[in-house]
């Protein structure tokens, strides 16, 4: 028979908890999806439909990542035919954000998978937990870029 590991401090761990739910969440996510898209990708996808025209920076900043990590996301949207960029008039070096027809229809079809999981969520804890976890989750959120020095 083999073992658990000991885990000592890391069970008390808010980040380390954190991690492995995020971990958890995204294999579910995985799971209910067809074709396969990450809630990263979800996220993304869903902020260009409703920011048509964003820029890559201003995206970059919306999902707390820097600009080299989602340039090639939205590569790979582009080479799959679900965004199109548009250089700006007003500044050459910036490019507006738009989803193609392909886009919309791989969102749509994705998005109805994603509200039946946060149903199943929601059954699963009971709203109230999960409305108090939401309060939680934002908390945390301000507190943590209070502490953090790069924004």
């Amino acid at each position: 028979m083999t073992q658990d590991p000991e885990l000592g401090k890391l069970v008390d761990m808010l980040g380390v908890e954190l991690r492995i739910a995020q971990i958890l969440a995204d294999r579910v996510f995985g799971q209910v999806n067809s074709p396969k898209m990450p809630a990263g990708h979800f996220t993304v996808l869903s902020l260009i439909q409703l920011n048509p025209g964003i820029n890559q920076s201003a995206l970059a900043r919306c999902m707390y990542l820097d600009r080299s990590t989602m340039v090639p996301i939205l590569d790979q949207f582009e080479k799959k035919g679900w965004l199109e960029r548009r250089a700006k008039a007003d500044d050459r070096r910036a490019y507006a954000l738009f989803l193609t027809p392909a886009g919309e229809k791989t969102l749509a079809a994705v998005e109805q998978r994603v509200a039946d999981l946060e149903d199943r969520i929601s059954a699963n804890m009971g709203k109230k937990k999960r409305q108090q976890l939401m309060v939680l989750i934002k908390d945390l959120q301000k507190t943590l870029w209070a502490i953090d020095k790069t924004h």
